[in-house]
């Protein structure tokens, strides 16, 4: 006597189409139940954004001692941005200077800056310099000045750039970032000729908060160095913020 099963009540192709079904709500379950977790804005572009740095700049020339000190306050506001049909944004930067707090600010320039898919391209006094590239990764080197007319007596000359200290707190003087990455420009700082040491950090929704750039030629004569690590000739520009906002 042939007895009609009640716990497979389905034909073969049914039953199929009832665990694909089941698998499918389970895989949309699986991704509902995901956090997403926001990629850090290093580079924000917000029109009527501005960033404040203090500047600490010496100057050492041969036959000087003594380095040419200067300090003076800087001043970046992105005055517009917009968005293109391929998801390039560009936005256009004012930067101003003053020599004191008090002073008014003097607008000097203006510069655009482009945010693309993988990069961020900045066109600084003409010429192009890569910032920051993406995805963000340990394993990132890129060339900055690939697009820039430098000679290999330029200190930034042969060096690639990488990230370090990715997602990770800093503090600039009294202002803390719980979420920053540092770009490592150029690393030479134990050689016997010359010291070159050039790197940024950037805070998430606030962009760069200190750009530390130092390169030494250290005096010779005749070819033959002169004590141990005597400055001849170089730069040390030390750029720090102070402050951030938005104009209201």
């Amino acid at each position: 006597m042939f007895i009609k099963s009640t716990v497979f009540p389905f034909r073969h192709s049914q039953f199929i189409r009832y665990i694909a079904g089941i698998m499918m709500l389970f895989l949309i379950a699986c991704e509902k139940s995901e956090e997403y977790v926001p990629v850090p804005t290093y580079f924000p572009i917000t029109t009527g954004s501005y960033r404040i740095y203090a500047v600490d700049e010496a100057i050492y020339s041969t036959g000087n001692k003594e380095p040419k000190t200067a300090s003076w306050f800087e001043k970046e506001e992105i005055t517009y941005s917009k968005t293109d049909s391929n998801g390039v944004s560009e936005c256009q930067i004012s930067y101003s200077i003053r020599t004191k707090p008090t002073d008014y600010w003097q607008k000097t320039k203006e510069y655009k800056a482009f945010v693309s898919i993988d990069k961020v391209l900045q066109n600084k006094d003409n010429e192009l310099i890569t910032y920051l590239v993406f995805p963000y990764s340990p394993a990132a080197k890129w060339d900055a000045f690939q697009h820039f007319s430098i000679n290999d007596e330029d200190p930034r000359y042969g060096h690639l750039s990488y990230y370090e200290n990715l997602d990770q707190p800093v503090q600039v003087d009294s202002l803390y970032f719980s979420t920053t990455l540092k770009v490592t420009e150029r690393v030479d700082t134990t050689g016997v000729l010359l010291y070159r040491l050039g790197y940024k950090y950037y805070a998430d929704g606030v962009g760069l908060v200190m750009d530390v750039q130092t390169d030494y030629d250290y005096l010779q004569n005749n070819g033959e160095l002169v004590d141990y690590r005597v400055i001849d000739k170089g730069v040390r520009r030390i750029r720090k913020i102070i402050g951030y906002g938005l104009r209201k």
